[in-house]
């Protein structure tokens, strides 16, 4: 049996993951950048850590699931790119797990099937959430995740649970 693999968001490296266990790690090069100033040394990487980018068809089936759930405007380019690697990985040797805290990246991961793994965060039980964008002041709902004014009345558009 194989070593377990993991594709590591930034929040990883804050924790230690990669250096204190075993196992074939993953990340790409945008969350190296976020890390940077974090003591995530060369050789370290280079003998740790598979630095690798995700492909065309992941990142956009990515995008995709992301506006679907509401997410999209939440997610970063390092985030979309994760989420992307890990969904590459998935089918491939055994698959990786997901390490991330972030809620849009867990909650898109979880509508993609990819598997995730522990973190540090504390308490509480996982569950999907839809998000619906819409406007406190005429009570109107969008779906289209770059909106951040309401077109009707002007007010500052929000997110919230869907309960659908």
């Amino acid at each position: 049996m194989s070593e377990p693999a993991y594709v590591l968001d930034s929040t990883a490296f804050y924790a230690g993951i990669p250096y204190q266990g075993s196992g074939r790690y993953y990340t790409t090069y945008l969350v190296l950048e976020e890390v940077k100033h974090h003591n995530v040394g060369s050789s370290f990487i280079q003998t740790r850590v598979m630095v690798t980018e995700p492909s065309p068809e992941s990142t956009n089936r990515v995008k995709t699931t992301a506006a679907k759930t509401g997410d999209l405007g939440a997610l970063s380019q390092t985030d979309i790119s994760l989420l992307a690697l890990a969904l590459d990985l998935k089918g491939a040797d055994g698959g990786a797990s997901l390490i991330s805290d972030d809620f849009a990246v867990r909650n898109v991961a979880e509508v993609l099937s990819i598997p995730l793994a522990p973190t540090a965060m504390k308490g509480g039980e996982w569950k999907n959430i839809t998000w619906k964008i819409y406007c406190r002041g005429c009570g109107k709902n969008y779906t289209n995740p770059k909106l951040v004014v309401c077109p009707v009345c002007g007010t500052q558009l929000v997110r919230k649970a869907s309960n659908a």
